[in-house]
């Protein structure tokens, strides 16, 4: 199984949920070879993002991303909640546009499905690394921009 869905539930940013998707699937299927998959990305507002922060990590406030490993054996699945608000502050910190940011995110997220942690420092620089390397191989093959209409 090779499957990924995308969903807008949020109106402030421009979100092109088909290339979200396709540059996903070039993830996926070209860069990290990953046979079976089943992942759902979910755009949501800030308000909804804090709700989902509080309910399921006990954190205030709203977040760029946050992560469910439904992982089995033989199926890399989960759900990638995205708030595009968030990530668009950070595009505006980094100077870079939001799309490459959603590109990041979706990126982040898939490395959480593989195991990757962030939560301890010296963790947290491997999977950097890795978030880095794997964004410049997208953005070589993917115009990450097309990923938002802003």
């Amino acid at each position: 199984m090779k499957q990924i869905q995308t969903r807008n539930h949020q109106r402030r940013f421009l979100i092109a949920s088909r290339n979200a998707q396709k540059a996903t699937v070039l993830l996926m299927d070209e860069l990290l070879k990953i046979n079976a998959y089943d992942l759902t990305i979910i755009f949501v507002n800030e308000a909804r993002m804090a709700k989902i922060n509080l309910e399921h990590l006990q954190h205030e406030g709203a977040t760029d991303i946050i992560t469910f490993d439904y992982t089995t054996p033989k199926l890399l699945h989960g759900e990638l909640i995205i708030c595009p608000a968030v990530s668009s502050e950070h595009a505006a910190h980094y100077q870079v546009a939001l799309g490459h940011e959603i590109a990041r995110n979706i990126i982040h997220g898939v490395l959480h499905l593989l195991g990757y942690d962030d939560t301890q420092t010296s963790a947290r620089k491997i999977m950097k690394r890795e978030e880095n390397r794997l964004l410049q191989k997208l953005a070589r093959r993917f115009a990450l921009d097309t990923l938002s209409h802003v």
